[in-house]
């Protein structure tokens, strides 16, 4: 056994308790991506679902049954002397994360093993590249992918091991949505239409095997995995929202502090 999976066994094993928890249910799973900006999350609360980067300060959130959630960036709540430097800039949003998670005892939080001893309680949980264990052939296959090395794989790979049967992506239109989108929801504008490369083709073909993918887009289609429109999924015309009108200023003001998002007007 390499150390690799060593670490994984001995440091994830509490993972094991999430296994089939959800076995033959649907999710939905939120993303960051600009699609958001269109739909109205009320829309999305009649299945389970699990949540990553900065949904949970989204003005809706709390109408959703989001019951996980994914924050798996490497040293984002360890102290700033720790961080790589690129991490810096979110240390103010990183404070506003641990406060949701402290008000909000009923959610499950994955997070990188990196913040072992900076983030703890009782909702905490630790993952890192893999499984703590082999159950089928699916997991033998997923053993050649990072799973947990951003919010796309993460997000999937847990849902995975939690049993879902049927996804609903919302929100990941660089990943799953053609044509995709630059920015972020929480980001001024509609982002700009793009060529996007990474449709993780490899790692979805192994979650296919026993999960049925679809993502809800604003329009447009898919190359990876199965499309349905915002419209046709929930009978309601799309309707753009700017970034203000769905997260608190509070909020905003933490997020321009970092330098890549486009938060205010004098930022584009």
């Amino acid at each position: 056994m390499n150390i690799e999976r060593l670490v994984t066994k001995f440091f994830t094993s509490r993972l094991k308790k999430f296994s089939n928890l959800h076995k033959g249910e649907t999710c939905y799973i939120f993303g960051d991506g600009p699609s958001i900006k269109w739909f109205d999350l009320s829309s999305f609360n009649d299945h389970p679902a699990i949540s990553c980067g900065m949904m949970p300060f989204h003005k809706d959130f709390q109408s959703l049954d989001v019951r996980y959630v994914t924050l798996v960036e490497p040293w984002i709540f360890t102290p700033k002397l720790f961080q790589p430097e690129v991490i810096h800039e979110l240390n103010d949003i990183s404070v506003e994360y641990k406060r949701f998670i402290k008000r909000t005892p009923d959610k499950e939080f994955f997070v990188s093993l990196s913040n072992r001893f900076s983030l703890t309680g009782l909702n905490i949980n630790y993952v890192f590249r893999g499984f703590p264990e082999k159950r089928n052939h699916t997991d033998e296959l997923l053993e050649q992918f990072d799973l947990f090395k951003g919010s796309f794989h993460a997000s999937l790979a847990l849902a995975h091991y939690l049993g879902f049967s049927k996804i609903y992506l919302v929100g990941f239109d660089a990943w799953t949505i053609q044509p995709a989108r630059t920015l972020r929801w929480y980001e001024l504008g509609e982002g700009k239409v793009f060529e996007a490369t990474n449709f993780a083709t490899d790692f979805l073909d192994v979650l296919k095997r026993d999960i049925d993918i679809y993502t809800i887009s604003k329009e447009g289609g898919s190359k990876n995995v199965k499309n349905i429109s915002y419209q046709d999924y929930t009978g309601m015309t799309p309707l753009f929202k700017e970034n203000h009108e769905l997260i608190d200023d509070c909020y905003l003001k933490k997020l321009a502090s970092c330098s890549e998002y486009k938060i205010y007007p004098d930022k584009l």
